[in-house]
């Protein structure tokens, strides 16, 4: 109920007080009616009314002081006030109603519609103020609640972001540059080396949770296998399919041996398990080595590959001082189940190279918003090549400061995944 407090006023004093008091009770107003001095401050910080209506001449102190000291306590601050007044008002009596906090000033001669009108306007006000400081309350705990939620989230998606990253396999500190050197050299880790082979890896984490993976695996009988894969969209489902993929990875090279029966086989798993409308592009290689003999010179490797629906990775035939992608592809995993994949075959011979990438690269883009492209990257890895064979540069990290100097510090949008094979 709306609650109206009328302060130290003679009813018979103001000529719109009495109509006032009759139309407010018959809209359901509850009318306070208080004549005392000192206890009316108390009395309207018990009752909590929703305006107060004072008298500027009260008989114990200025109505003014009254408003000041209303506005002044946490309890009452908010509670409008209308100064009624019940003699012809002085000069500068309107203006020190409202420097003392009131809400509205009624003069003696204010015909009653107009005086409950702005009653009513007055205690209008109120509610919607009161309505506005309740939502802002709301929202003000719900923003506190969604910052801690956050905090949360994000303290979760480290910590998956740090399980996503020990899928990767590990790497041979002993091919590491020293901790001093620092930079970008650091971030191309070498995962396997022989006599004839050495494969590495760059692994860049967009902010949101990706679906980058890549692995090198190791065969008793001396095969060494090379997966890349990228799970379609982000956040935890691609992070969690990327666990997945990982897992049935391995089980599968340990079970069959050409990359195009191990990617039908892997269709098969995810797209049994994978309901949640994400797809996987991958490429599998399979490094041989090759026996000495008339055809073969010493340290010639083959590889074996297959892909399904990835970026064509690009081989460099040094003898040839040329590069190709590597077309044999087929659509991507989890799509259709029971799909073929076709088989291709290239010979590594000393200084050929095999590069392996996900599309975060070509997708990359600079502050104006262009895309990388497949064109400037190929070109970029022939340059690099050409380079390393005449002064040995680095070429992973080297790409990762290409690549950095064309975004301009614009951020990741995906993961940015690649491997190098390169035969010696």
């Amino acid at each position: 109920m709306i609650k109206v407090f009328s302060a130290d006023f003679q009813e018979n004093q103001h000529p719109c007080l009495s109509a006032l008091k009759s139309s407010l009770t018959g809209l359901g107003y509850e009318w306070i009616s208080h004549h005392a001095g000192q206890e009316v401050f108390e009395e309207i910080k018990t009752s909590q009314p929703d305006l107060v209506l004072l008298d500027p001449s009260l008989p114990d102190q200025s109505g003014y002081k009254w408003c000041e000291r209303l506005k002044n306590d946490p309890e009452t601050e908010n509670i409008p006030v209308i100064f009624m007044n019940t003699q012809p008002a002085r000069n500068g009596s309107l203006i020190q109603s409202f420097e003392s906090g009131a809400t509205d000033f009624i003069s003696v001669a204010t015909e009653s519609t107009e005086v409950l009108a702005r009653v009513q306007a007055a205690i209008r006000n109120k509610q919607i103020a009161c309505q506005a400081t309740t939502l802002a309350s709301e929202l003000n705990k719900m923003n506190t609640e969604l910052y801690e939620r956050n905090i949360q989230v994000e303290k979760e998606l480290y910590v998956t972001r740090q399980l996503q990253q020990s899928l990767l396999p590990p790497f041979l500190k002993e091919e590491q540059p020293p901790e001093d050197a620092g930079g970008l050299n650091s971030l191309a880790k070498c995962h396997y080396k022989d006599d004839h082979l050495k494969i590495s890896g760059v692994y860049l984490p967009c902010d949101s949770l990706g679906g980058d993976i890549y692995d090198v695996i190791k065969f008793p009988n001396g095969t060494v296998g090379v997966a890349i894969a990228d799970v379609s969209g982000h956040g935890v489902p691609a992070g969690f399919i990327t666990a997945i993929f990982k897992s049935s990875l391995y089980r599968t090279t340990h079970n069959f041996s050409a990359p195009n029966d191990i990617l039908h086989q892997l269709n098969n798993e995810l797209a049994d398990m994978v309901k949640t409308g994400e797809y996987v592009t991958a490429v599998y290689c399979q490094i041989h080595a090759r026996e000495n003999d008339q055809a073969n010179q010493p340290g010639h490797h083959l590889l074996e590959y297959s892909g399904a629906g990835h970026p064509y990775p690009f081989y460099y035939c040094a003898a040839k001082d040329e590069m190709v992608a590597l077309q044999e592809n087929g659509t991507p995993l989890v799509w259709v189940k029971g799909m073929e994949y076709p088989l291709g075959q290239v010979s590594l011979a000393p200084g050929d190279k095999v590069f392996l990438f996900t599309d975060g690269i070509t997708e990359m883009r600079n502050t104006h918003g262009d895309l990388f492209g497949d064109d400037e990257l190929a070109e970029m890895f022939l340059e690099l090549v050409r380079k390393n064979r005449q002064d040995n540069t680095p070429i992973l990290p080297e790409i990762v400061a290409r690549l950095s100097d064309y975004t301009q510090g614009h951020p990741l949008e995906d993961d940015v995944s690649m491997v190098l094979i390169e035969s010696f």
